[in-house]
């Protein structure tokens, strides 16, 4: 008695997996003849920077598209978003999206990537996703159905490094680092970079965002007398580190990973403590409020990072979408939207060469820069090499000069 409903229920399941095969045949028949080609996009709503550089490739998409062909459109994510898995679920349940612009993190991306895959169904709706800004070297070797057109961050610490040996010519670096994947990663990188040119590495300090104080640090590299310090992390927790060293007499170079590059976040603008001095009750006049900080970005003031973007770039096509950014929206065009801009392109590009069908398109991104022509972002030239990641993607240093 115990096994019979048992076995109705796997009989039952394996006529639900045939009617959902069919299902799905039918949606993907459908889809090949529809007027419009949705490209999600895996990032949290209030990330406008990224839907805002693919709505910009996709209307250049519309621009340039054959007449008669379908029109490209953004299929936005949930408002609330559970879980990013359940973001990539959707997309992949959605037989008119044909490729997906995320997602943001690496993490994220590497959690997602069996579903893009579509392991549980063998790869019948695979669906491409080629992630912006997720830097971990790993990303692309989870799944062949996972690409980014932004570098590693092997590729960055190393650039990083480069500058501070030839341009600053560093001799005495300290490294903070945040304790996790990235950081430790970031790290591993660039310690035997700098060591190989015989930079002393004074310190290799962690950090776990919100809990650890700076000022331990901050005096050590002051007595040490470091000249320039590796912050791998936040620019948030960044911009903390930075006013430790300032209250403790110390002035290194700042060199950061990309994130560091939104220091200016971390900054605290407010205004100054005005209110009068005021009598005491036997007629003295008691001494005036404490000052109380104000504006303090010029603190960061001369803070490098590594960037994946330059709009100063002689470039024309570079220029344009800069341009047509800062009209559109009002603001200049961050590295994140340079980058959700070149992956909508790659997919949008893709899918007119090779129609709707996902798997085509997925086919056609892989041979981008091998079999086939590298593709001219605004982001650098994208070509891919066996497991996803786009090849030799230019890296800028950024400075801020509030």
């Amino acid at each position: 008695m115990l096994g019979r409903p048992l076995i109705a229920l796997l009989i039952a399941a394996a006529l639900g997996a045939g009617s959902a095969s069919c299902g799905a045949r039918r949606q993907s028949e459908r889809a090949q003849s529809r007027d419009t080609l949705y490209i999600g996009v895996a990032a949290a709503r209030t990330n406008v920077a990224y839907f805002r550089g693919v709505q910009l490739a996709l209307d250049r998409l519309n621009a340039e598209r054959p007449s008669g062909t379908p029109a490209f459109a953004v299929r936005l994510p949930p408002l609330v978003q559970a879980s990013q898995v359940a973001v990539a679920v959707g997309f992949r349940d959605d037989a008119s999206v044909i490729g997906v612009v995320g997602h943001t993190g690496s993490a994220q991306t590497m959690d997602a990537a069996p579903v893009y895959a579509d392991v549980a169904n063998g790869g019948q709706h695979a669906i491409v996703a080629v992630t912006p800004t997720a830097t971990n070297p790993q990303v692309t070797r989870v799944s062949n159905w996972i690409f980014r057109v932004c570098p590693t961050d092997d590729d960055a610490a190393r650039a990083l490094a480069r500058f501070a040996i030839d341009s600053l010519r560093a001799r005495r670096i300290a490294i903070v680092y945040r304790n996790d994947l990235f950081g430790r990663g970031f790290t591993q990188t660039i310690a035997p970079e700098l060591t190989a040119s015989h930079v002393v590495i004074d310190e290799r300090d962690p950090y776990l965002a919100g809990i650890t104080e700076y000022q331990a640090y901050a005096s050590r590299m002051a007595q040490q007398g470091v000249e320039a310090v590796v912050f791998a992390g936040s620019g948030v927790d960044a911009a903390d580190f930075v006013r430790a060293l300032r209250d403790a007499s110390a002035h290194p170079a700042i060199l950061g990973s990309d994130d560091v590059g939104n220091i200016l976040d971390g900054a605290k603008i407010l205004t100054p403590n005005t209110t009068p001095a005021r009598k005491t009750r036997r007629g003295r006049r008691a001494p005036p409020p404490p000052p109380q900080p104000t504006d303090d970005r010029r603190l960061f003031r001369g803070v490098r990072f590594t960037s994946f973007f330059d709009a100063r770039a002689a470039d024309i096509d570079v220029r344009q979408f800069a341009a047509e950014y800062v009209r559109r929206y009002g603001q200049a065009a961050t590295q994140q939207a340079a980058l959700s801009y070149d992956a909508a392109m790659l997919i949008g590009r893709a899918a007119l060469a090779a129609g709707a069908d996902r798997r085509r398109i997925r086919d056609w991104i892989a041979s981008v820069g091998v079999s086939a022509p590298a593709m001219h972002g605004v982001t650098g030239e994208i070509r891919f090499d066996e497991h996803g990641d786009a090849m030799g993607k230019p890296i800028v240093i950024g400075l801020i000069s509030p």
